[in-house]
């Protein structure tokens, strides 16, 4: 389990084009293929495709693992939602999100919601998405000031998992904790909950 440290991110680049209004005009047009998602990222569209059987298991996983507490605090535990960044312009769509109930309820249909509503963003390392994961979108998330982000790393020795948490506002999480898969790991407030990562998998290497 790693020590409790800032976890400064590194940024590749400046995010957003001359003109954030056309982009955005873009990708909500966006007719996104079959078997791929759209995100603005760094003042580009990205497609990413679908994720893989035990990508998508662990995210049920977590998801199932939540469900009591969410029901209980009246929050919803969603994939495949869009989440504005304001400060970066972005629309990211994490692998996992929680949020309140009253935000979907009472806020008009939208492809993203804003990450000032987020209580956890949670993403799982694919081939095509590790170095985003693990680099620009803690940037972006901590800049989003969503208070916790769960990285879950299928590509990191055995498995890793990663707590953020206590954004900044300059785009750094201040406290940070580390484990490998297999031990629990705590969400800190406002979540408040012991993940087991037991049932998660790394991802299988090739000979």
């Amino acid at each position: 389990m790693g020590g409790l440290a800032m976890a400064v991110a590194e940024t590749d680049s400046e995010a957003g084009p001359a003109d954030q209004g056309e982009l955005w005009k873009a990708w909500e047009e966006l007719d996104v293929p079959p078997g791929f998602r759209a995100e603005i990222i760094r003042g580009d569209i990205v497609l990413s495709p679908s994720p893989t059987s035990k990508h998508s298991q662990i995210c049920a996983q977590i998801s199932r693992q939540l469900w009591p507490l969410a029901s209980e605090r009246e929050w919803y535990s969603a994939n495949e939602l869009g989440v504005r960044i304001a400060h970066t312009d972005e629309a990211l769509i994490p692998d996992l999100v929680v949020l309140p109930m009253a935000v979907l309820d009472e806020e008009e249909e939208t492809q993203a919601v804003d990450s000032g509503e987020i209580l956890l963003a949670v993403e799982v390392t694919s081939d095509s998405s590790a170095r985003r994961d693990r680099k620009t979108k803690l940037w972006s998330y901590a800049y989003g000031m969503i208070p916790v982000y769960l990285l879950v790393d299928r590509h990191e020795g055995e498995g890793t998992v990663t707590v953020y948490s206590e954004p900044d506002g300059n785009g750094n999480y201040v406290e940070h904790q580390k484990t490998a898969f297999g031990k629990p790991v705590t969400l800190p407030d406002p979540i408040g909950f012991e993940l087991d990562t037991g049932p998660f998998t790394p991802k299988t290497r090739k000979a």
